[in-house]
This record gives structure tokens, sequence and C-alpha cells, in this order.
């Protein structure tokens, strides 16, 4: 086993680049790009030679879609990415002081502050080496439906893994969303400076984790993590060339092996000549990143500042472009007898771009677009952002005003007037109708039949690109009654909805079109918050409080409980008679009840014959006993079901008897039947489903078990992940969310549907419930 202090364990950067950080070349983009940059040129000011960006400036730009590369920050929580994010941008000098813990530039909003970690995706771009960086810095956790719709609008993603705390569910759980969507990745190994690690070790449990084999493009400096290097170099001539540096060569042989087995004419050269040129295994390299069958490596200490530089190296050199990426779905498209071919990817039908985050505040929305495809001339000038496009969700055109943004945290920096609009971009529009939505496609009205059959094509070919990756709805595992707060602290209303709440739930629905993992609901005169986690939760009030100045206070969400005879009783009388001068108030009626099976509800007969009571006031009886039932049973107060009441004998008087006094007889008898019969306590069940790795299986049953749950069956789904259905009472939801994330690390979820009513039989939980029942009758 080797550890950190091994050198055998090395790592550089991808390329060993000279000291003046040579332009990163491709060594293949496609035929179609090498056109692209026969035409095209850097912008002025773009870093190459010995240049390095040395300006604040944040609206570096390039006029070469072949230049960018458009990536998210993903994976667990804690584990680095917005410091690296921010190291970035101070290696390239983007911001002049040093990034350090508890003081990010990026995390800036009060509730990341408070947290140190990040809540919302952050947008940044960093120029290096010739390269513009279109970065965003993503949360994961109970964040992860924003990052989600931050990733789908991203080419390719930096997995982010700490070193020091072994495989996490995030990092997991972010690979397993790459591979499903289509996501081009590579792999960076944080944290590397801390000590007694198990490099070894942890590579081959990823491996083991993630049913592939990390493939490091460094080799480890020092035996204290002082840096990398890299298995690639440049020759005197430019030519890439294998690193030569003490230590490098069996990491080498390890690489050229995997990149070898990716590629059957690879594979054969190496088998007959046991080797591949540094060419052809940087290509081979690239290919494999593009087809999902390698997971480059690399070593990185964002508190040190080590190895941040030669991550951008890899950024540039090994993740696509935006053209290649629409080049792929394209040529899918036209292998599959679908059309498209010959059409220049990027460019397409016109202007194309995805809606991957909303903010909201007092001053309005802001839209974040990435653009997927642009106009551009014959001199090879992309267009601006076009005057009014369509939203394909909804077909509305929408006009887009003269300001826009690019972003830089929370910097916004002007766009000047016609700006070109490059494929690959991340821009920010503000003030778009609140039908614009994070997800949304939006493109010009001359495109949208095009678009709508791109679209469906890529779905088919199974090719998803930012343009036809479909959004994914997180189940939301938590669940909170919302009320306001008086002035005096107690709570407003107990969560009850009224006419003076309008204020919340404006602002409620404000934070749910920037937070699609917030959703509000209305029951029984409640306002219920779903969300993740309690945390989530709370996160929310704070926001609501900040923002919009309005105390909420969170509660438990009631429990629907219900009550159910005990047995059978017969001929119940109830007796309704009142005088008091003039015309009085008379009805009687005699009643059978029986309890019924589950789920029948509440069922009532009339059996009158012979004209003992008539027809209307037959139905004045059933609704007095409907509205009895319903008004709770003795136990502890809870509404009446699954019950049949019989209608079986009565008298009316041919002047006092009414309307009312046959309901007030109705009640009195149910009331009178149900003290005799008893009832029985009924708890709602719902049906959860968890997913989950295999190996958290035994954890899961385990709290099923603790929370009066049982596990109802099981099976393995795609990816080698379980599903594991149980019941489990409606009273453990609320907190089943903060129990399943304690237990798994946060590499687990559920989702949950009311599935029937159970009688409760533990006399300890019966007890507990009744003596906290609001509607308990004493």
């Amino acid at each position: 086993m080797r550890s950190i202090k091994n050198a055998g364990l090395m790592a550089t950067s991808v390329l060993a680049l000279t000291p003046t950080h040579a332009f990163l070349p491709a060594v293949r983009e496609s035929v179609l790009a090498r056109e692209l940059v026969g035409k095209l040129h850097m912008a002025t000011g773009a870093a190459s030679g010995s240049e390095k960006v040395a300006s604040k400036k944040s609206d570096f730009q390039v006029v070469d879609p072949l230049m960018i590369r458009n990536f998210a920050l993903i994976g667990h929580s804690h584990s680095g990415k917005t410091a690296l994010a921010e190291w970035m941008l101070f290696d390239e000098n983007i911001i002049t002081k040093r990034p350090q813990a508890g003081e990010s530039v990026l995390d800036f909003d009060p509730a990341e502050s408070a947290r140190h970690s990040s809540v919302f995706s952050h947008f940044l771009r960093v120029p290096h080496a010739g390269r513009l960086l279109e970065v965003v810095d993503t949360p994961w956790g109970d964040f992860q439906t924003d990052a989600c719709s931050a990733l789908d609008g991203s080419d390719s993603a930096v997995i982010v893994a700490s070193a020091s705390d072994g495989i996490q569910g995030g990092t997991l759980s972010s690979f397993k969303y790459c591979k499903e969507n289509g996501i081009k990745c590579i792999l960076a190994l944080n944290k590397m400076d801390r000590p007694f690690l198990d490099i070894d070790g942890l590579l081959n449990d990823l491996e083991a984790s993630l049913g592939m084999k990390p493939v490091p493009l460094q080799v480890i400096r020092g035996d204290d993590f002082q840096g990398v290097d890299s298995l690639f170099a440049f020759d005197s001539k430019g030519e890439i060339a294998r690193n030569e540096v003490d230590g490098t060569e069996e990491a080498w042989l390890e690489l050229e092996e995997a990149v070898a087995m990716t590629d059957d004419f690879l594979l054969t050269k190496y088998l007959d000549s046991t080797s591949l040129s540094p060419e052809q295994v940087f290509q081979g390299l690239r290919d494999g990143v593009m087809q999902q069958k390698l997971l480059p490596l690399v070593y990185t200490s964002a508190e040190k500042n080590l190895g941040i530089p030669e991550l951008m190296d890899a950024i540039a050199a090994f993740l696509p472009n935006p053209v290649e990426i629409r080049e792929d779905a394209l040529k899918a498209a036209c292998e599959n007898e679908q059309g498209k071919c010959g059409m220049q990817p990027g460019v397409e039908a016109g202007f194309a771009a995805r809606v991957i985050h909303t903010t909201v505040d007092s001053f309005g929305s802001l839209s974040i677009l990435r653009v997927i495809s642009n106009g551009c001339s014959n001199d090879g000038k992309f267009d601006s952002i076009p005057s009014s496009v369509v939203n394909l969700r909804t077909r509305d055109t929408i006009k887009i005003g003269l300001t826009a943004f690019l972003l830089q945290g929370k910097d916004r920096v002007p766009m000047q007037s016609g700006s070109h609009v490059l494929p690959g971009n991340v821009i920010a529009v503000p003030k778009l109708p609140d039908t614009v939505q994070t997800n949304d496609i939006l493109t010009i009205p001359e495109a949208v039949s095009e678009e709508v059959a791109e679209i469906s094509i890529e779905e088919s070919t199974r090719v998803l690109t930012p343009l036809s990756r479909p959004s994914k709805e997180m189940p939301l595992m938590f669940c909170a009654s919302v009320g306001l707060v008086d002035a005096s602290g107690g709570k407003k209303g107990k969560g009850k909805v009224n006419s003076g709440d309008d204020k919340l739930i404006s602002a409620l629905d404000a934070i749910s079109r920037e937070d699609l993992a917030v959703k509000l609901e209305q029951s029984g005169g409640n306002l219920l918050l779903h969300c993740m986690s309690s945390d989530h939760a709370n996160l929310v009030a704070a926001r609501v409080k900040d923002r919009y100045g309005i105390d909420i206070e969170l509660g438990v969400p009631p429990v629907q409980y219900k009550e159910t005879p005990h047995k059978q009783v017969s001929s119940v009388e109830g007796r309704h008679k009142k005088q008091s001068g003039g015309s009085g108030q008379f009805g009687v009626c005699v009643i059978n009840m029986e309890p019924l099976e589950e789920n029948a509800g509440v069922v009532f007969e009339s059996r009158i014959k012979g004209g003992v009571i008539s027809k209307p006031f037959i139905s004045s009886v059933e609704k007095g006993v409907r509205e009895q039932l319903q008004a709770g049973g003795p136990l502890a107060g809870y509404p009446v079901t699954d019950v049949k009441v019989t209608l079986i004998d009565g008298k009316m008087h041919s002047v006092d008897s009414n309307d009312f006094a046959f309901q007030s007889a109705g009640k009195l008898a149910v009331k009178h039947a149900l003290s005799k019969a008893g009832t029985r306590l009924l708890q709602p069940m719902e049906k959860v489903i968890f997913m989950s790795n295999k190996n958290l299986q035994g954890d899961i049953v385990g709290i099923v078990s603790r929370k009066d749950g049982y596990v109802t069956g099981s099976n393995t789904v795609d990816g080698g992940d379980i599903q594991i259905e149980a019941c489990l009472p409606s009273s453990s939801i609320p907190e089943l969310s903060d129990l399943l994330c304690a237990k798994t690390g946060g590499s687990a979820s559920f989702s949950s549907s009311f599935s029937h009513y159970q009688v409760v039989n533990d006399d300890f939980t019966l007890k507990s419930i009744v003596e906290q029942s609001p509607h308990r009758h004493e």
C-alpha cells in the first residue's frame, strides 16, 4: 500500500506547461472546428506567451467558441468546490485578496456566510492560457436541485472529492448524474495536504464505488504534497511529449494502458508495440473523456493553492468545447437518418439558450442563460443577444431589453450594446416575465420548429446536451407548516392561511421560483412548505425575513388521524325536543352503527318504511350524522371513518318537526352510538420509496424499524443502486429527512405518498397521540 509519502504517487498539471503558460492546443477538435479556427481569431487582450491576465476586469472575451470551456464544479458539500473556484480567480488576477476560510467572495449571501458553505450556484469567468473558462460553482446536499439545473446547462463537470473524507455520498451521486446525462467529467481529488492519507486505498474505493477507475494525470511532488508533476509536457518543437521527471514512469504506463483499452485501434497498436506515442495517449485520453470511458484524475489543495493552475490546464486540454458538444449531437442525428446533416454546430438555426438559474429579490428577477447556439455572419462573427425570443415550454414571445450582464460572483458586469454572444457563454438578463422558469429553453421565433425537432432527436438518440436534458424533480423530503409570528412573538393563526397572508405567500412564491426545491401547498387551511430538510426550511424562513421583512415560524404539519368504531351497536336513539312557546322542535331517530373494512369511508343507509320519517327529514338525519362523525370521536376528537350508520326507526311531529330538529337528532344518535361502541385510532401511513447505494440497505431498514414502519419490498435498479419500499406512519416523515441524511451521509433519498390508514395498536403510541390531540374532548 502506497501512502502520500510514496514518491510513486505523483501529480502535475495534465501538461507540464512552460513557465510562460503556453497556449494549450487540442490535438484534434473536428473538421468544422478547424474551419472555424481559420475564420476566427483570439480577441485582443487574451493571455498568450509569457503574458498573464493582470487586470481585474471580468469582461475578458474570446471570439472563437473553441476557446470556451463551460463546466460545473460539483461534488459533496464541503469538498472544497468554492475554494477551488476562488483560487482560480486569484491565480488569474481577477481577485487580489488571497482566499481564506470563512471569507468567501463567492458565498456572499448572508445565509452562505453564516453556514460557511454554498446555498446557491455562483457563476464566474476565468481566463486561462487563452481559454475562457465559464465556471459554475454549485452547492449539493439539500440544494442539489439548484446544482443540477446549472449542471444540465453545462458541457462538462469537475467532480471535487475530499481526499481526507473518503467516499462521500455527494461524490457518488454527482458522478452518477453525469454518467446518466452524458456530461463529460474529470475528478479533482482535493485536500491533498491533509496528513495520514492512503491515496491508493482511496483510489481503489473510488473504482469500486464508481464502477470506473480514475486515471491520474499527475504524480505528487514531495512527501507532504508540495505540488504536482504532469505526465505530459511539450518538447523543444512544441510537440506533445511525455514528461521525463523522476517518478512519472509507473503512472505513465498506467495511463497508457488505460487509454489503449478504450479504443480497438489503440489497443492493437499497444499490443503490437507495447507503447503509444504521447500524442496518441493525449488524443486517446481526450476521446475517452468525450465517450465517458475514462475519468481523468488531478490532485489539488485549495488550502495551500497547489495544483489549481494545473487543474485549469486539465480542464482546457481534456474537457470539450461547446462546438464539440453540438457536433456530437448533430452527428448522432445524421447517422440515425433524422436530418441535421451538414448543419454548423454552435450556429445551427440561430440563437438558443437554456435558463440555468433564476434569482429574485426586491428589484425583480435575474435569469441566467447558458447560450447553446447563435447566428454567425460570413466573417465569422457571432450575433448579439436577440431582441425577442420564444419560450419553448409556454410558446410565449418574450422581449429582451438592452441590458444584460456577465457575472463574476456577486458582481454584474454590464455587456456593451451589440456585444457578440458565443455558444458556451453565460449571460444574465434582468426582468424577464414570471412565466420564464429555470430549465426553460429560449430561442428566436424563426427557429422554434428546428429546436423542437432537435430536442426530440437528441432524446431519441440519447445524445443529451444542454438543449435537450430534461429537468428533473428531486423528491422533497421535508414538510413544515408555516405561520406568521405576531408582534408579541407568538404564532399568529397557528399556520392558518388568511387574507392577511398574501404578502407571505407572494414572498414564498418568489423564493420557490428561485429555489426549485421549495414548493407551497395550501391544505385544509394550513400553509405547508415542502423542501429538502429542516435545515433547508430554516434557511427559507431566514431568507423570507431578510429579504421581505416577514417573520415566520415553522411547525410540524398536522397529521390527519382518524377514528373508527370498535364494535357494532344497535338501536341507539337520538332525540331532539324543544318547546318554547309557539311551534316547537321535535325529531327522533334510531340508528345502528357498525365498523367497516379499511378505506370504506362513511356509509349511510335508510331502512325507514311506512313514512315514519319523511324523505326530507331522512336527508336531514344523514346530514347530522355526517357532520357529527366529522366533528370527531370520543377517543381523541378526530374524524370518524370506516363506519356504516343505518337509520332504522324514528318519530316526527306534523307541526314541530323540521330540518334542524332531525339534524340535531342525528348528531345525538351518533354521539351516543360512538360512546357505546368506543373507537380505535387510525393513523395515516405513507408509502416511502428509498433510493440508495446497496451498501446502505441495512441502515435504511434500521431507520424504518425504529420509526414503527415495515419494509414491503426491494429491488436493484440501474447503476447498482437499491430501491427499498416501505410503509411508515405519516407522523415520522417530518424528521425522516434529517435522520436519513445523518445515517447515510446524504447519499440516500426518498419520496413518499399517502398509502392507507392503519389501526394504532401500541399502547404507548396511542396514549401519546391522544394526549397531544388538539381536538380531544375533555
